[in-house]
């Protein structure tokens, strides 16, 4: 029999508690630890980790950061440490410090940061393309209930009745503004122009219950344009649950026959 492969999250919110059911029921996967900040009765006490510090000597083929941008850093570098790391709030990047941190202890332990596309597609197209791309943009609109208002200073969803533009500039900006809500951007962003030269728009709209999502990208030669639209639950998209299990199992590659990288 094959060993299965061996999975640590960090975190375990909306995310978090469906990585746990996919690993856990799946036999390729062997879950060893589940970071969390305090003990969660619904983890088996073996498997939760509180210490950050102790994730340096717990080795796994894969952990997949499913918290929030705040933690990336600092709990991102001890696990580099020992193994590679998948990073979902990956508007943490969008902080030159933080992007440093991670960066820098990668190198130093000659571990990995895996970016999954997340909510978006068409990440794997701006990579292929990426040295002939001349522009690229992001358009979004979502509820603004489904949106995290606490690293803003001057709005609220109270102040939100009808269609309003939040947003308009470098990607980077966005990922600032609402670093729970846009790591999908970011992604787009890292696969193509970067986080300064890519353009990312948003619009907060209340009669809406999807995250509406278009990416254009122009080079020479072509121009493409893809429309999105998700279900959302809290400040996830439901379509972010697939897509994460996805990229995990293209990873690690555990689909037998025809695959696609």
């Amino acid at each position: 029999m094959t060993k299965p492969f061996t999975i640590g999250i960090l975190g375990f919110g909306h995310i978090g508690k469906y990585l746990h059911s996919m690993i856990t029921s799946d036999p390729n996967f062997e879950l060893k630890y589940v970071y969390v900040r305090s003990s969660k009765p619904e983890l088996n006490d073996e498997i939760q980790v509180t210490d950050a510090k102790d994730l340096q000597s717990l080795p796994v083929d894969l952990c997949i950061e499913a918290a929030t941008h705040e933690v990336v850093g600092p709990i991102g570098e001890n696990v580099l440490v020992s193994s590679d790391l998948m990073v979902l709030s990956c508007s943490a990047l969008s902080f030159p410090t933080i992007e440093k941190q991670l960066t820098d202890a990668a190198n130093k332990h000659n571990h990995k940061i895996w970016i999954p596309h997340g909510a978006l597609l068409g990440v794997d197209g701006l990579l292929d393309s990426q040295t002939m791309l001349k522009s690229v943009s992001i358009s979004s609109i979502k509820s603004p209930k489904n949106l995290d208002f606490s690293f803003t200073n001057h709005i609220s969803s109270n102040d939100i009745s009808q269609p309003t533009l939040l947003y308009e500039g470098p990607t980077r900006g966005l990922a600032q503004m609402f670093p729970r809500n846009f790591n999908s951007h970011v992604a787009i962003a890292l696969a193509s122009l970067g986080l300064d030269e890519t353009t990312s728009k948003f619009v907060a709209d209340p009669e809406i219950n999807v995250g509406r999502h278009t990416i254009t990208a122009q080079g020479e030669g072509f121009k493409f344009e893809i429309f999105q639209n998700s279900l959302m639950t809290g400040v996830t998209g439901d379509y972010t649950l697939f897509s994460t299990w996805g990229s995990v199992q293209r990873l690690l590659n555990t689909h037998s026959g025809i695959n696609f990288i």
